[in-house]
């Protein structure tokens, strides 16, 4: 096995300069990890983003799903029935895949995000490239408001910690052609 395709996700600084590093003027929350691209393999933030979407464990989906139906009792936000997957949108600036919004980008770094009563939450799909190695890098930053926010955040935050580099480390196999 090629060293590409065992390498493991990182923790990381919030990148210098990236589209997620201003989305708010202060965080109460925030993470980013990086993982190298598989040489030979698309390295566009755009396959990188929708492969990223897809490649998420079974187990992420389950806990998506629990999460949905607690907090539709409360009222907060979630996915419409029959959202958008990320394969079928554009990636543009106010495009939707789920409960994200495409809130920005440029030709390397796409910016999601959603604004909801407890919290607001961005979440960035950053490439950057050093020495003919490409990175991929996913930030997240998030904005309480008020207690629900904090209250909220606090069962959610290990399993966030714990799902970004499962996540990041399916899609590198799913880049690399490696099975799921």
């Amino acid at each position: 096995m090629a060293t590409d395709t065992v390498n493991k996700p990182r923790q990381v600084r919030i990148p210098a300069g990236s589209l997620v590093e201003t989305a708010f003027a202060t965080n109460d929350y925030a993470d980013a990890y990086a993982i190298r691209l598989p040489t030979g393999t698309a390295t566009d933030v755009d396959a990188v983003t929708r492969t990223l979407f897809l490649a998420g464990p079974h187990w992420v989906d389950r806990l998506l799903d629990l999460r949905n139906n607690i907090v539709r009792l409360i009222g907060l936000k979630t996915p419409p029935r029959g959202a958008q997957k990320p394969q079928t949108i554009t990636l543009q600036s106010g495009s939707v895949a789920g409960l994200f919004h495409v809130l920005a980008r440029n030709d390397d770094e796409i910016l999601l995000g959603e604004d909801d009563r407890h919290l607001d939450f961005r979440l960035s799909v950053l490439i950057r490239r050093r020495q003919g190695v490409a990175w991929a890098i996913v930030s997240t930053v998030v904005r309480f408001n008020g207690l629900l926010g904090r209250a909220y955040f606090v069962p959610v935050r290990p399993f966030h910690q714990r799902i970004v580099p499962a996540m990041l480390r399916n899609m590198q196999r799913a880049l690399s052609g490696a099975r799921l």
